[in-house]
């Protein structure tokens, strides 16, 4: 995806090895670097259940804390040795200049993800639709994001009007 970068020699000075069990970091931590996997194996963890695996040689991770500035919201564990660039968040802009690709790229896995995450929370709604109890989902501030038809039985109230109420409570 990205040999232009991992395979240029001026980027040496980022390479980063690690061995297998290695946390590259942590959920919460207040770090922004972003990483490209050059070789090996990587685990995302979130608390302590695993919910993606790395292994494509060029594949990124932890552009959102290095894009947004917030704190990581995954773990990132070796499950095999291997090696990543790791790009300072300090240095992103020059980066950026010197590999435009990367720059075009990373929304692109942003987009894809958002795109595989977005159709898997539809095909949970459907589920949910087709249960016979009220399901209420929400995010972790509390925020409802959906409910099923059986939720809207129960409370009397279709999604719009319930949006509509939650807007007038801000």
């Amino acid at each position: 995806m990205l040999e232009e970068i991992i395979n240029n020699p001026d980027l040496n000075p980022y390479m980063l090895s690690f061995s297998k069990g290695d946390t590259l970091f942590s959920e919460g931590d207040d770090s922004q670097d972003l990483y490209i996997l050059v070789s090996g194996e990587l685990e995302i963890l979130k608390g302590k259940k695993r919910v993606a695996t790395v292994n494509e040689s060029g594949a990124s991770f932890g552009e959102m804390s290095f894009l947004l500035g917030d704190k990581r919201t995954a773990t990132v564990r070796a499950a095999k040795e291997g090696k990543a660039i790791r790009i300072p968040a300090a240095e992103g802009e020059k980066i950026f200049k010197s590999f435009p690709a990367l720059a075009i790229e990373i929304p692109k896995i942003l987009a894809q993800r958002l795109q595989e995450t977005t159709s898997g929370f539809y095909g949970f709604k459907e589920f949910c639709d087709k249960l016979p109890d009220a399901v209420i989902v929400t995010d972790i501030q509390g925020k409802i994001v959906a409910w099923n038809k059986a939720a809207e039985q129960v409370y009397g109230r279709t999604w719009d009007e319930m949006n509509r109420s939650l807007a007038g409570m801000k």
